[in-house]
């Protein structure tokens, strides 16, 4: 069912506009292409593994920037294990941290906790070092944006101090026994790596001058201002419509909770999976009116259908902030009977936790409670 794949990432979209096009301000002037020399690490906190205090030497280094959001991030974190196992004394992994969601007016390095409790909680998929970025954010500006790397998993792969390739962590497989028998052609890849590059910070420039008025606009709170660049953004950015209208009923939102809905209800028609990304609105936000968690919620239409316990779990909320606690306590019980599963099977990794589990047997607790 696709609306049960799209919930695995309710917050993606109301995350990836602000994480990749809001922190226009902190983007780098500096370019870092392969055969260069590798930025220094510079971390809030080394959270498991042995520091290391430079990347000289002839050992390979793999980098792996990951975020506790990112879906294909935590699918690869069980054969990043594997590998580290596989390659121990010739080759180190570090996972770091970046482009984590932080509140309005925080610095970015409260996000630590968070992280250090997927870390935790994550230990068996994780067999390898972990590092959080810092307040700076240099990990994620001075690596991944100076390299053109604008999405997450990205990985980087240092030998005697320089930067000798970047790229998805799918490729690990074929490029690091190609290394270690030297048999990888560095200049060779150089060439079509700086061309990809290019293209990727021309885009991202062309991209930040039309979304930075916006953001702008959410920060400085002159949400009428907001609507229009967005509905110019529509004409002007077709491909990014979809985010557009997210935005838009974000922005209503805060504005006017009943144009928003209204305009829910008709984004709805005519875009299935719209549900999904008003759901990563609404079932976080308190205050609202009963009608719009209970529209929110029954959008969705047979529950007994969904398999996604996340999404279960965010429906449960609603039904339960709207009043209708028989159907947030059968949300609740089907989010936990699965996560208990996905947990056992190990299905979805990085996404269900122990901790995920209890959180769960709490909030049903809860929602019992009221009947």
């Amino acid at each position: 069912m696709k609306k049960n794949t799209n919930a695995i990432c309710i917050l993606v979209i109301s995350i990836c506009t602000f994480l990749i096009f809001g922190n226009a301000a902190a983007q780098q002037n500096s370019v870092l292409n392969i055969g260069d020399q590798a930025p220094p690490l510079k971390y809030s906190k080394w959270i498991k593994g042995e520091p290391v205090n430079s990347l000289n030497g002839e050992q390979l280094y793999v980098l792996e920037f990951w975020a506790t959001w990112c879906g294909p991030c935590k699918q690869a974190m069980p054969h990043l294990t594997k590998l580290q196992q596989q390659y121990k004394g010739e080759i180190s992994f570090i996972g770091v941290g970046i482009w984590e969601k932080v509140p309005e007016g925080k610095p970015y390095e409260s996000s630590l906790p968070a992280v250090e409790k997927f870390v935790k909680g994550n230990d068996a998929n994780m067999g390898y070092s972990v590092i959080a970025d810092n307040n700076e954010q240099f990990m994620g500006n001075n690596w991944m944006k100076a390299a053109g790397e604008n999405g997450i998993p990205s990985t980087f792969i240092v030998k005697d101090g320089k930067i000798i390739w970047i790229g998805h962590p799918n490729s690990l497989d074929s490029i690091l026994p190609e290394m270690l028998a030297g048999k990888y052609d560095m200049e060779a890849f150089k060439t079509r790596f700086t061309k990809s590059a290019a293209s990727a910070r021309k885009q991202n420039a062309e991209l930040m001058a039309a979304f930075t008025p916006l953001q702008d606009a959410m920060k400085a709170k002159e949400y009428s201002k907001a609507l229009e660049l967005i509905e110019q953004l529509k004409l002007s950015q077709p491909d990014y419509k979809t985010m557009m209208d997210g935005m838009k009923f974000k922005v209503l939102l805060e504005m006017d909770e009943q144009k928003a809905m209204n305009f829910a209800r008709h984004w709805h028609k005519e875009l299935n999976s719209a549900s999904s990304i008003v759901l990563g609105d609404v079932y976080n936000r308190d205050g609202l009116s009963k009608d719009t968690y209970l529209w929110t919620a029954n959008s969705f239409g047979n529950i007994d259908t969904l398999t996604n316990p996340m999404l279960l779990d965010a429906l449960a909320t609603c039904f339960f902030k709207g009043g209708d606690f028989k159907n947030a306590i059968n949300c609740q019980e089907m989010a936990l009977k699965l996560a208990r599963i996905a947990l056992k099977d190990g299905t979805m990794v990085g996404s269900i936790m122990d901790y995920t589990v209890t959180d769960y047997e709490a909030k049903l607790k809860q929602y019992k409670a009221q009947l």
